[in-house]
This record gives C-alpha cells, structure tokens and sequence, in this order.
C-alpha cells in the first residue's frame, strides 16, 4: 500500500489539533479514489507528491491528514487536508485545505491558509461557514462560500500573500514543457452542472467582464448587431483549472453572423484574489484545456476552428500567446 492511499485511509479523528472539524466529517464516507486522484488531491491541496510521500511548501516531507465531509448537502464529500510543521507555517504551525471533487474527477482547492479550520452550523449559499479562531489563526474570522470558492484570500492565505509579494525572477528551468495534446478533462463543451448551478449573481459579473450584453428575447451575447435571434452566450464551465483555489470560467457566445464558420466565440475568464472577473483569452473557435500548462500552472488551450491546423496557446503571465500549430495527427502545420 502506497502513502498515498495510507495517508486517505485516515479519519478526522486522527488528525492532530483537528478538534474543531471534528462534528463536520463524522459518519461521511471516504470516496472511492484512484492513485491518480489521490496525488491531484495532494497537489491540489499545495503539496509535491515525490515517491509517495507529500512534500510542503517548505519543501519537507510531509504527513497531512485528509478527511471527508459534505459541507454543501449534495452528497459528495469535501475533502479537509490539515498539516503540522511549526517550523514551515504560520500560527500555530498548522496549515489546511478544503477541496471539492468536480464532475471531471479533479480536486479543486476552495481555501487554503495557515491555521485551523472549524465547520460553524451557519452555511451561506449551502455551504458550512469556516470559522477560524484567534487561538489558531493569525487571521481570525469567519470565511463564507463565495460562488466558487471561500471568498477573496485573506493577507495570511497562501494566495494572498503571493498577491501582495513583489514579483521575483522564477528559477531557471531546463526549457519549456512540452505542449500535451491531451485533454485535461474529457469535455464535450456542453454546459456542466457547476456551470448550471452558478448563481445569477456570478453570473451576470461574468457578463459584465466579458462585455456580454442583454439583448431582446432575454439573450445575452456580445454580437449585439444580430437581429436574427440566434446569437447566444451561455456559461458552460467553471472550475479551478490550475489548482489555485479560485475558479475559471468558459463562456461560449454562439452564433454565425459574428463568428463565421466556426460558429462560436470561447472567453476565457479567471477570479482574481479581489473577487473580480478576469478575461484571459477571447478567441473564435471551440477552446479546450490541455493537460500541459505554462505560467502559474494555467492549463495550454487548444483552439478548434475550420480546416485542419489548429492554433495551441499558452498562458505567458499576461496573455494566452500561440506557442505552436498542430494538425489531427499532432505534426506542425500552418493555416491556409
């Protein structure tokens, strides 16, 4: 047994200083998860996974404690990842994680900070509220679900203090990962139940910064100079694509007579740590996440137009920049 799977197999009960998440995991079975899973679980929680064992931000070996709870009432247990190292974390040397589990079989991370985390009765939007006392927390307070995540990080989350640090050089690398054309989730841009469950408010904010406006019949869409009626824009994805803990959206705004033959137009958009919506990338074409990635772990995007080179993007810090063109059997090509 690897320990992976040891580290999973442990209950809330066991975790050190877990007192009190304690009434929010009991009696939530453990989900069934592969190897896989399981180390995306880690990674996505901030740890390295390197021959079986977690590996923290401090780059110590590691023994965090996972345990499962429904916060939301759907069914699908939460993870909570909690870890001791005095010597790596904040007050009181303890760090934890809250994670979903999505449809594409992904952990995505809701919160991270140094402390420890209690589950209150209180929820808001369905979701238990997060309570973090002043015994084990420098950032006391009281966290509540914010359409995605636990809200903005605070300046004593991990997130946070990475907003408010000044850049610095990134060490050196051997070169470029090479771009996958592999699918980071099987996705068939139909809308998904996340997408679906978004609440009216997030969703109009995610209007609002892709420049999607209403027009008549109750559509929204950004090819406004349609009269036709079959101009369209729709929210089909959002999740937390590169393990951040804040989600990204897809929105799709459907339609010929702004889009031509490739009959759609793909936004990409990112929740900054203010709360605010980010566009990353507006293109004409079907985009879809790969399982490479560039800066800031943000996944590379393949874009499906016409004919039969497509365009593959990676995110460069400021922008999603073509870095190749790929035909069906992966050979580099260029467009007509």
């Amino acid at each position: 047994m690897s320990n992976i799977r040891m580290l999973l197999g442990l209950s809330l009960a066991a975790l050190p200083l877990a007192g009190p998440a304690q009434s929010a995991a009991q009696g939530t079975a453990q989900p069934r998860l592969t190897r896989e899973q399981s180390i995306q679980l880690f990674e996505a929680a901030g740890f390295r996974v390197e021959n079986g064992r977690a590996i923290n931000r401090c780059g110590g070996a590691s023994n965090p404690r996972v345990a499962f709870a429904d916060l939301n009432g759907d069914g699908r247990a939460e993870a909570h990842v909690a870890d001791v190292d005095p010597k790596c974390y904040g007050k009181p040397g303890a760090y934890f994680a809250v994670l979903t589990l999505g449809t594409d079989g992904r952990w995505r991370r809701l919160i991270a900070e140094d402390g420890i985390v209690g589950f209150a009765k209180t929820r808001t939007g369905g979701w238990r509220d997060l309570t973090l006392e002043a015994r084990y927390s420098a950032c006391p307070g009281t966290r509540h679900f914010a359409g995605g995540s636990y809200g903005a990080p605070t300046a004593c989350s991990q997130d946070g203090k990475a907003a408010a640090a000044p850049a610095s050089a990134a060490p050196p690398r051997s070169g470029p990962m090479p771009i996958s054309r592999d699918y980071l989730f099987d996705w068939d841009g139909s809308q998904t139940p996340e997408a679906k469950a978004i609440p009216a408010t997030e969703r109009l904010a995610l209007f609002r910064a892709a420049e999607i406006k209403p027009v008549k019949g109750g559509r929204w869409t950004a090819c406004t100079d349609d009269d036709s009626g079959h101009s369209e824009a729709q929210v089909d994805f959002i999740g937390d694509v590169n393990g951040d803990g804040r989600p990204e959206a897809m929105i799709h705004d459907n339609g010929i007579f702004c889009n031509g033959s490739a009959g759609v137009n793909s936004i990409v958009l990112t929740k900054t740590p203010a709360g605010s919506w980010k566009v990353m990338l507006t293109t004409q074409g079907f985009a879809n996440f790969l399982k490479s990635h560039g800066v800031d772990n943000y996944p590379d995007i393949q874009v499906g137009l016409p004919g039969f080179c497509f365009p593959y993007l990676r995110w460069n810090g400021r922008e999603y920049d073509l870095a190749a063109r790929f035909d069906d059997n992966g050979k580099p090509c260029k467009p007509f």
